[in-house]
């Protein structure tokens, strides 16, 4: 019965009133005292009148045409709500009442989430009106909460343990949950806040009824969340002190026993990143719950975060590990980004990804490009110089490495093919010296070089030395001549060009042991390497970047750490700072006051910034300290290429020592000086 002193309460009848009114006679004029009671500007005065109305309106509702007959041939729907004192649901079949049941919640009821409260009202229903709806499929059930609608879709793991016990109840039914504006719920609503507690006076079907709804009530209500955690009893009470403090989470608890919005924008700020998980979220005993996972207050989060990375395994690692027991908004992100930040890992990283492959330009002729290395087979010291445009190579034997020598040996390649327009090497002594800078501007050729530990960045020359290798090896062990195997090798076709590497060279086959006509050594040009090569390229190029991925580039001034050089039993990256781009993929860094030269893969961010000024970079009373491939701060650095790096031209990286004429530096800046002995 309203409660003549609640103008709300009169309202939500009249509601009720109005949406039976098509199955009740005379109700305008039985309800019109009630009508004018809440008209705009009328004094509010309860009389015997008003009394009167409503007794007569309840014995309207109750006697037929309102309630009618149930019907097994026709479907039902079961519209239940939850107010915070109440249950109420009703059973309708085409609009119209079969059965009506309310009761008060329990004091720890109360206490529930209010998608706790609505999940409640439909196990209500559902066994209160067990009789009517058990073992049929059309069965409708109406919810003004509209996050139940997508529990009732989710699997049953996905929702916390209390809603998890009423939806195993619920299984005995076939239910098809959809959602309904709470201002439509006319007689659920109006029955929940008129809810009445349980006679003992009632028949026995419902002392039954009830009997067994509150066992299912006793169970639910004994459900603790909390028992379900592998924590101990000192942690969780940590964790709701901390939520007691934290903002956030109270602005959540708070909307979360009371309701979520129906739109998002309704929603408080603070508490918007758990809208689409606004179905999952549950309070018990003060902590907060994401289905089985808790909560963790914001001022909690680093310890846990610390806690979740003791091992020091990877990011997907400790998510994998965390995501099962605990949760809060962006949890992936910051574990992603702590572990990122973890000094450790960043001194004992692994190797990092390859990237994607950067070919050097195709040249158009032959001896256009050429690539260098130096190599040591059998104890002694080669120079190979190979073609970018054929892959025909040359060796040469050193007597000493010196630069002087490997220039000699230079001179009488180029003398013999022609000068190339560029020249491929590594940072070796021989070749990143004042000597060979002098002989590349007398010999008008650009030489660049690459990044010194990364092999990969003079790929061509490298490949070569490994077949050059193969070659001698193998005939060594047949007892037969390399020479003789060098000249069959230049004289196969190359797989897939239909020519051999010298017809590529030299436009003409070499004569060797096997049986040839003289007009298959006639000298003939080939057309149609350019386009095979291109397309092998692209080939070769498409294969290896299936497993690859581009770095991003590093900026001058940011914090890095090294890739541990050879021999170093710790494994540790150290520690630098980048001090300028080299050419593409590779830097100049210093690194604990050694300046370095390092592709983009042997680099990677550091978690913290060095303090390491960009200028004068040596300790006081210390020398420029270098190491082999790495520059000091007033040496001259030439562009380099990685697997591939294209190659530029030469670039200053610091202001250069100007070497004298017939006078070479080395990268330190200090005087070279051969001694007597190496003039061979």
């Amino acid at each position: 019965m309203p409660n003549p002193t609640d103008t709300k309460c009169v309202q939500r009848f009249v509601g009720f009133v109005n949406y039976l009114s098509k199955f009740m006679p005379r109700l305008s004029e039985v309800c019109e005292p009630l009508r004018r009671l809440l008209d705009k500007d009328v004094q509010w005065h309860w009389l015997p009148k008003h009394d009167v109305a409503i007794k007569e309106i309840k014995t309207l509702i109750t006697a037929v045409p309102v309630l009618r007959y149930y019907d097994i041939n026709r479907p039902v729907t079961i519209q239940s709500d939850s107010s915070q004192t109440g249950l109420g649901c009703c059973l309708l079949q085409e609009g119209q009442p079969v059965a009506f049941a309310s009761r008060a919640l329990s004091q720890t009821e109360q206490n529930y989430a209010q998608i706790e409260k609505e999940c409640l009202s439909i196990v209500f229903a559902c066994q209160r009106f067990h009789y009517y709806l058990y073992g049929r499929d059309d069965v409708t059930a109406e919810t003004d909460h509209r996050p139940l609608v997508s529990i009732f879709v989710k699997p049953l793991l996905s929702a916390p343990k209390r809603l998890q016990s009423m939806l195993l109840t619920l299984q005995n039914y076939c239910l098809k949950v959809v959602y309904k504006p709470g201002p439509e719920m006319y007689i659920s609503d109006t029955l929940s806040r008129a809810a009445t507690p349980i006679q003992s006076t009632d028949t026995q079907y419902s002392r039954e009824m009830v009997c067994s709804l509150q066992q299912e009530q006793y169970d639910t209500a004994a459900i603790q969340q909390t028992d379900y955690l592998n924590v101990t009893s000192q942690r969780l009470t940590q964790i709701r002190q901390h939520t007691e403090k934290d903002e956030c989470l109270q602005t959540l608890k708070t909307v979360v026993l009371e309701g979520w919005p129906d739109c998002r924008e309704d929603t408080p700020i603070v508490i918007r990143g758990y809208w689409p998980i606004r179905d999952e979220i549950s309070v018990q005993d003060g902590v907060l719950f994401r289905s089985q996972r808790v909560i963790i207050p914001k001022t909690l989060q680093p310890e846990i975060l610390r806690r979740i990375h003791y091992s020091h395994i990877g990011g997907e690692a400790c998510y994998r590990q965390a995501r099962d027991t605990l949760f809060w908004p962006n949890m992936q992100g910051e574990i992603k980004d702590f572990v990122q930040q973890c000094s450790v890992c960043n001194e004992y990283a692994h190797e990092q990804q390859k990237e994607t492959m950067m070919s050097h330009p195709l040249p158009k002729r032959p001896w256009q490009i050429v690539s260098m290395d130096l190599f040591n087979h059998v104890g002694k010291d080669f120079l190979l110089v190979v073609d970018h445009y054929s892959d025909f190579w040359e060796v040469d034997l050193l007597p000493d490495l010196s630069a002087e020598t490997t220039i000699l040996r230079c001179k009488a390649q180029f003398a013999r093919h022609g000068i190339p327009d560029r020249v491929i090497s590594d940072c070796g002594c021989q070749f990143a010296c004042g000597a060979f800078r002098t002989f590349a501007n007398e010999w008008s050729f650009e030489h660049v070089t690459s990044s010194p530990r990364h092999p990969k960045a003079n790929g061509k020359a490298e490949s070569a030395v490994k077949i050059v290798k193969n070659l001698c090896r193998r005939a060594a062990f047949a007892g037969e001549d390399p020479w003789k195997a060098i000249l069959h090798w230049r004289n196969t076709p190359t797989e897939g060009l239909y020519c051999s590497p010298a017809q590529q060279l030299m436009s003409r086959r070499l004569r060797t042991h096997l049986p040839v006509t003289d007009q298959l050594l006639t000298p003939r040009v080939i057309n149609e390497i350019l386009d095979k090569l291109c397309m092998k390229r692209r080939m070769a190029k498409l294969s290896y970047d299936r497993s690859a991925k581009d770095l991003p580039e590093l900026n001058i001034g940011q914090p890095i750490r090294m890739k541990p050089l050879p021999g170093d039993r710790t494994g540790r990256w150290r520690k630098g700072v980048c001090l300028q781009q080299a050419g593409p993929r590779s830097y100049v860094v210093n690194v604990e006051w050694t300046t370095y030269r390092r592709n983009r893969v042997d680099l990677r961010p550091a978690e913290r910034v060095p303090q390491l000024p960009l200028g004068h970079l040596e300790r006081p009373g210390d020398a420029h300290a270098t190491e082999e491939g790495s520059v000091s701060e007033d040496s001259r650095v030439e562009t380099g290429i990685s697997h591939g790096g294209a190659p530029h031209s030469p670039q200053t990286i610091c202001a250069p020592h100007q070497a004298e004429q017939g006078q070479a530096y080395s990268r330190s800046g200090r005087l070279i000086k051969p001694r007597d002995r190496l003039n061979l």
